[in-house]
């Protein structure tokens, strides 16, 4: 009786110009089927590895046979390394085949399952193209590991690098040069500051275009390679190491030690509490109903056309409803009327650097404290270099101490750095400070909500109403109130009991050799 077969190729893609051609084993397949006067009842192609049967087609032969077993006899391939490189895999799918009453067989490689000593030749069959394999794998493996020691990235580039090829065609980063490197480069000069949690950063970035989860956040302000590093993982006796990477720098090495600070707890001024700030709702959390004296929140309501209207509103039931748009407006134009006495900038500039001349010797405290845990780590690093020379330290226990001490001098180094530029000179911070201060209303009207809200919360420790056109408050910060020319008039209630600040304009009183005194 003619005997029946299903014929199978395999090809994954580095096999394609290695004789192994869909086309050329399907040829052969069927030249053999013709001499050898076998009836072909199907033919199935897969484009994928042989480490696994999970493969598309194969698992289509399988759902096959579960229904046609009885009208098939043999499954015919070119060789053994088509149908597996798994050995293990290969001998339950062989068992699986025989229970459909089909017998693999490869044309080259032919084997009687009838005679026991054919088993041998069918493990050496199956051994060979996993050891291949393996093989194959860990040159791959050894050379990855060899060009990653080199300083070579591998892979998908990092967020603000792009992949390129240098002139030998190796796989190289470079910076991008565009907006998603400098949004990276935001993202760790604003945490740098201590202001900002790293859900709340990342929030923010998010809707400027850096679209990033939350771990994945996290992972880029803690990795070394916007610093010009490379990680090299741990392999038997080496430890797991950062080695100088041939692409350039996007980050300045102190900014990222400051961010590990922030991030370590030692520099840590940001809120714990996580803020849903909104652009178009700036005043949400500083406005007090007039009504029942709560806090107003702020929501959007839809339009019909589609559009959304935000509006500041009471949460405990008041009818109290204010438009957003209007109100932060008018709150922008009242803002503009606190205009800053020159003649008291001047002084108040001065009195601060004097004062930060005056922690200059607290900074030489810090600055001597770090000197000395520097030379503390270099002691330790040499003492361990003599113990695993003398024996008494093995080689990778040696590896180990050396990489996190190396790691912590480079971290006390830049705080050292830090330090030291802090003590130089303070004309350039005082200098930003006074550009803010003289021009306020423009830094509020360019700053984002979240800049706003802080420039807010500076002036007005206390809640504010607005009613009829006026900001109204109860207190102002003690300092602008001393250095302001125009911020405010003062009215009580009914009884005389209570002042509220308006902004409006208001001169100060003269200065004199007692500081002066403000005409309320």
């Amino acid at each position: 009786m003619k005997q029946r077969a299903i014929l199978y190729t395999r090809v994954s893609t580095d096999e394609q110009n290695n004789g192994y051609s869909p086309a050329d084993q399907k040829e052969r397949l069927l030249k053999h089927c013709e001499q050898s006067d076998i009836e072909v009842v199907a033919f199935y192609h897969d484009d994928e590895s042989g480490k696994t049967f999970n493969r598309p087609q194969w698992l289509n032969i399988m759902n096959y046979l579960k229904k046609n077993s009885s009208s098939v006899d043999l499954l015919i391939f070119i060789k053994w390394d088509r149908f597996s490189r798994n050995i293990a895999e290969a001998y339950i799918t062989i068992k699986a085949l025989q229970k459909f009453g089909v017998e693999p067989q490869a044309i080259e490689q032919p084997l009687n399952f009838e005679i026991p000593e054919q088993k041998i030749m069918l493990a050496i069959y199956l051994a060979a193209p996993e050891v291949d394999n393996d093989r194959r794998a860990l040159n791959v493996f050894h050379g990855m590991r060899r060009a990653k020691k080199e300083g070579r990235w591998l892979g998908h580039f990092p967020k603000g690098y792009i992949n390129m090829r240098d002139e030998k065609n190796k796989p190289i980063i470079v910076p991008e040069g565009g907006i998603q490197e400098a949004m990276v480069k935001r993202a760790f000069t604003e945490f740098s500051t201590g202001l900002f949690n790293i859900e709340e950063l990342r929030r923010k970035l998010n809707r400027e275009g850096l679209q990033l989860t939350k771990n994945s956040f996290a992972s880029i302000l803690k990795n070394k390679t916007y610093i010009g590093k490379i990680f090299v993982p741990a392999y038997k006796d080496e430890p797991a190491q950062w080695v100088e990477g041939i692409h350039p720098a996007i980050i300045d090495e102190s900014l990222f030690y400051e961010v590990q600070d922030v991030l370590a707890g030692r520099k840590r001024n940001f809120p714990n509490k996580i803020q849903t700030v909104r652009d178009e709702l700036p005043l949400r959390g500083f406005l007090e109903c007039p009504r029942c004296g709560r806090v107003l929140t702020g929501s959007a309501s839809t339009g019909r056309s589609g559009e959304k209207f935000h509006y500041y509103h009471c949460s405990k039931g008041c009818k109290e409803r204010i438009k957003a748009i209007d109100t932060n407006e008018e709150f922008a134009k009242k803002l503009k009327l606190v205009q800053f006495s020159s003649h008291l900038i001047e002084l108040f500039m001065k009195n601060l650097k004097n004062k930060l001349k005056a922690n200059s010797g607290v900074n030489k405290t810090e600055i001597e404290k770090v000197t000395n845990e520097i030379e503390k780590n270099k002691t330790r690093l040499k003492n361990a270099q003599i113990l695993m020379l003398d024996g008494e330290l093995n080689p990778t226990e040696y590896k180990e101490m050396k990489v996190k001490l190396e790691e912590d001098l480079m971290r006390l180094t830049n705080e050292e750095n830090k330090l030291r530029s802090g003590t130089t000179s303070h004309e350039k911070l005082i200098d930003t400070c006074k550009k803010v201060v003289q021009n306020l209303h423009i830094a509020y009207d360019k700053a984002d909500a979240t800049i706003k809200q802080k420039i807010i919360g500076s002036i007005f420790p206390e809640k504010f109403i607005f009613q009829n056109n006026q900001v109204r408050t109860t207190k102002v910060n003690e300092m602008i109130n001393r250095i302001v020319n125009k911020i405010n008039e003062s009215i009580g209630n009914k009884k005389g009991r209570q002042l509220f600040y308006i902004l409006s304009p208001c001169e100060v009183g003269p200065l004199g050799i007692e500081p002066s005194t403000h005409r309320l």
